[in-house]
């Protein structure tokens, strides 16, 4: 009776496993919040007027919500509006300190200004939020290290500005892939 009870455990355990690391993605819930999900889609579209529209309306009502916050930033940036666009990332930021989405988009605004001392002030702040991470998990997947800071390190070089880090090699702190909007937006990882 022991061993049946052991063996059906045993079983039953297996079978749980076997469905949480199925490896297929379950999908991904709208918020409840129409402005939000408003909003996150119209960004995945890339559609910056519409993403602007709605998430103001989300921080309008929810002035601590750092995501809304940090999509904004992204829009307006894409706008060319880089007043508002630094607002919003530096709002995320006084929110969620260690948002690295809105150091890595922040980082990236300074460069686009030609504000290389405050880029490379950033991209301290950056690299320092990602000394704390070994693994991450979003909608992609498990992934190694900070894809953050591997951007922000492209958007430098893709300048002509020197990194003002030393460079851990690849894999440490993870690969990169992908557009802004795809590839670890502030849409496409939370929720």
């Amino acid at each position: 009776m022991r061993l049946a009870s052991l063996v059906l455990f045993f079983a039953l355990l297996s079978a749980s496993a076997q469905a949480i690391m199925s490896g297929a993605e379950s999908p991904r819930a709208r918020s409840s919040d129409s402005d939000y999900a408003d909003g996150r889609e119209a960004f995945l579209r890339e559609d910056w007027k519409a993403a602007i529209e709605a998430l103001l309306k989300v921080v309008e009502r929810r002035p601590h919500h750092d995501n809304a916050h940090n999509m904004l930033g992204f829009a307006y940036r894409k706008l060319g509006d880089y007043e508002r666009a630094l607002y919003h990332y530096e709002k995320a930021l006084e929110l969620n300190p260690r948002h690295k989405q809105a150091l890595e988009y922040l980082g990236e605004a300074y460069l686009e200004l030609g504000r290389i001392e405050e880029a490379k002030a950033v991209a301290l702040r950056l690299d320092e939020v990602c000394r704390f991470i070994v693994m991450a998990f979003d909608n992609q997947g498990w992934k190694r290290g900070c894809e953050e800071r591997e951007e922000l390190e492209k958007a430098f070089a893709e300048r002509g500005v020197p990194w003002p880090l030393p460079n851990r090699g690849a894999g440490a702190h993870g690969s990169s892939s992908g557009t802004a909007a795809t590839r670890g937006s502030p849409a496409s990882s939370q929720p």
